[in-house]
């Protein structure tokens, strides 16, 4: 297997793990179309007899997934530039507009696998970091060939509470 082949399986692992762990369900397509990954509530609601039935819920954020090193970043103090396909930016751009658009989830490893994964007789984890990114609101799609250099604001990084946060953002209660 490639580095890149296991460093996107650890960003899919990564973030079935932080999907998981709040009860959020986890869908990928079979195809890439731009999206690796949806990600969505379920909710509940009591019935007759004191049963809860549980539902898929309407709301999905999808994601595209990409998983780098430090080496491939370049760290600019409050922020994190890097270098993406210009077909993945042009993807954020064309959906930018939607109620729930798509957001980029970069995960920065600390080295390449294995040696990024740990753990232990109290750890199981992951060591890097992982950022969210959507282009500004008057971002144009680009025109160049390959990639374009994106930059991340620092505080773009995933915390427990990633996923609800960014529902909430947007007006959705999960």
């Amino acid at each position: 297997m490639t580095d890149e082949q296991r460093k996107e399986f650890i960003s899919r692992a990564f973030m079935r793990i932080v999907a998981h762990g709040h009860g959020f369900k986890v869908h990928e397509p079979e195809a890439d179309h731009g999206v690796d990954m949806t990600i969505s509530p379920v909710t509940r609601r009591n019935e007759p007899g004191g049963k809860i039935r549980y539902l898929d819920s309407q709301h999905r954020l999808d994601f595209q997934l990409k998983a780098t090193t430090p080496h491939s970043i370049v760290d600019a103090g409050d922020d994190i530039k890097y270098d993406l396909e210009v077909k993945n930016y042009n993807d954020l751009i064309q959906r930018r507009g939607e109620f729930l658009p798509l957001h980029l989830v970069l995960i920065v490893l600390s080295d390449t696998p294995p040696a990024c994964v740990n753990f232990d007789a109290d750890t199981i984890g992951i060591i890097g970091k992982a950022y969210w990114y959507l282009p500004a609101d008057d971002a144009e799609l680009s025109a160049n060939v390959n990639q374009i250099r994106i930059t991340i604001p620092k505080v773009n990084q995933l915390g427990v509470d990633f996923l609800r946060n960014r529902y909430g953002q947007f007006g959705v209660d999960v």
